[in-house]
């Protein structure tokens, strides 16, 4: 039998924690796509920014209101490429007539890059938002959105 040295565990070891990582979460169905109610203000939508730097989302934590439009203003601040990935989310809201989900659940922006996207929330809960750029979970590029029942 070999002798195998430490270095040789060690980049098996990388190998492994790689190719996990590039796997990636596993991304649930998405829900039928669901048109707001024609009597939505989208004007009146609530504007919430979210700046995506090099690795972190600021606010890392967006509170929501069920029933209440929203208009999502994402700003890409980083050095390269960033994703705002909530697929369990988007596959809950309500969208403008002839505007649907994202694909896959999530907005992938370019350096520099803007998004504004409408929608209103339609379950309360508490979804998983992530960077899905290679290892850039990893690096603490996480979140959560908080959905509060319609009062």
């Amino acid at each position: 039998m070999a002798k195998r040295s430490i270095g040789q565990w060690g980049l098996a070891g990388v190998v492994l924690l790689v190719a996990a990582c590039a796997a990636g979460p596993a991304t649930p169905p998405a829900g039928p796509q669901t048109a707001a109610r024609p009597d939505v203000d989208w004007g009146r939508a609530e504007t919430i920014s979210v700046r995506m730097t090099d690795f972190a989302f600021a606010p890392a934590r967006l509170s929501l209101r069920a029933g209440t439009p929203v208009r999502l203003h994402l700003v890409n601040g980083g050095s390269g490429a960033h994703d705002f990935s909530a697929p369990a989310f988007f596959a809950t809201v309500a969208y403008p007539a002839g505007a649907g989900a994202p694909d896959d659940g999530k907005i992938t922006l370019a350096k520099d890059e803007t998004a504004d996207l409408l929608f209103v929330p339609t379950a309360p809960g508490t979804y998983p938002l992530e960077c899905t750029r290679f290892l850039h979970t990893l690096f603490g590029m996480t979140g959560e959105i908080d959905v509060e029942a319609r009062q």
